[in-house]
């Protein structure tokens, strides 16, 4: 939805003094992130300065959460409403912050660091043990009788008509901080997420389709059809899991380190199969495999799958799992001094940015960290004792 600057203003104004209301906030949100390194207008005394709007603001906020903490008899707006709006407005602040007096102050004057966002990188491993490294200015693959970029372009001179070559496996992989996508000779698209190997065949056999996974992807599924008109089955084989499906939408996350595999249907129906049993999966559910035991819940899609349209969605998730998810798309180790937090970290947020914003939104969770840029690793020290 379009909004207007004038409307804009107002409600960033009404965010300051406190009067704004849940739908209000939600359009702030969306404008916000439908608009990246955009302007805001954000009220300033004559006197202030662009730290002290930024302090002004989130002391303010924050007295608004221990507030909740104290009345929480008689709410108005949650703590996790409260905490996501600060931490999206600060993120905003950071992005780019214009004040009355037309000062700009960039993300590179609030927090100085050397890690950047991933982006586009993998490589694919042949039959023959060869490695290629793909280009990072392609963010994908097309499997056929040439392997080609999305534009068109072939990936090398790569001679796949030698005898036996119908059967191998090709390897492709993410590694920390990298994403691509692939189009399988059946037409079936995948995206795999950072940190994420599938292994398929350059054709697929007359009967099923079967491809492994370690990490996380989002399926599009082209149905497929035998001579007799039945739908070809297409199998994902992961860590805990054996999904099967005919065609559909989905989400899977079976990284190796992690106990739990997930797999979350956007759209159609898939069978999801453990040690144990085989569950019928619906749309916005989620099967969770752990120890060979299955569980399923009701989620929001989005949330899991946000990463394939380049954002972090927090909403959900532990903070263990969002701290993964950021570790893995910074290429950052995560080290926890003390045990894992139980706070959630709320909202989204573009993962073309700098690792200041993920900093910020844990200053907003009171979250003491230490950042090591050299090591490149994230120290997460428990959390903060304020008292405000």
């Amino acid at each position: 939805m379009s909004y207007s600057t004038e409307y804009i203003e107002l409600l960033v104004f009404k965010f300051n003094n406190g009067s704004i209301n849940p739908e209000e906030m939600q359009a702030l949100l969306e404008w916000y992130n439908s608009h990246d390194d955009q302007q805001v207008i954000i009220p300033l005394d004559l006197d202030e300065s662009a730290d002290d709007v930024k302090s002004r603001i989130l002391s303010g906020l924050l007295s608004k959460v221990a507030a909740e903490t104290i009345q929480s008899e008689k709410p108005i707006f949650s703590i996790r409403w409260m905490a996501a709006a600060a931490a999206v407005l600060l993120i905003a602040l950071g992005t780019w912050m214009v004040l009355e007096h037309k000062v700009p102050v960039r993300n590179s004057d609030l927090v100085h660091t050397s890690i950047q966002p991933g982006g586009n990188k993998a490589t694919l491993t042949l039959e023959d043990g060869r490695t290629i490294s793909l280009s990072t200015s392609q963010a994908g693959i097309i499997a056929g009788e040439k392997i080609t970029y999305t534009n068109g372009t072939p990936v090398e001179d790569i001679n796949l008509n030698e005898p036996g070559d119908a059967n191998r496996l090709l390897v492709l992989h993410t590694p920390r901080g990298g994403t691509y996508s692939i189009t399988l000779s059946d037409g079936t698209q995948v995206w795999l997420n950072a940190e994420s190997t599938i292994k398929y065949p350059l054709h697929f056999a007359s009967e099923e389709r079967i491809v492994e996974l370690e990490g996380e992807a989002y399926f599009h599924v082209k149905s497929t059809y035998r001579a007799n008109g039945e739908k070809i089955p297409f199998k994902v084989l992961s860590k805990h899991q054996e999904v099967e499906v005919v065609g559909t939408q989905f989400n899977i996350t079976a990284y190796p380190e992690q106990e739990t595999s997930k797999t979350t249907l956007v759209e159609g129906k898939v069978l999801v199969s453990d040690q144990r049993n085989r569950i019928v999966l619906m749309p916005n559910q989620q099967a969770s495999t752990t120890f060979g035991k299955t569980s399923v819940k009701q989620v929001n899609p989005a949330n899991y799958i946000a990463w394939r349209d380049g954002k972090f969605s927090f909403d959900g998730k532990t903070f263990e799992e969002t701290m993964n998810e950021i570790g893995r798309w910074y290429d950052l180790d995560i080290v926890y001094e003390s045990r894992i937090p139980e706070e959630e970290l709320i909202g989204d947020a573009y993962r073309n940015q700098k690792i200041s914003l993920v900093l910020r939104i844990l200053d907003v969770a009171e979250i003491d960290y230490k950042l090591d840029v050299a090591r490149r690793k994230l120290i997460i020290k428990g959390k903060n004792n304020i008292n405000h």
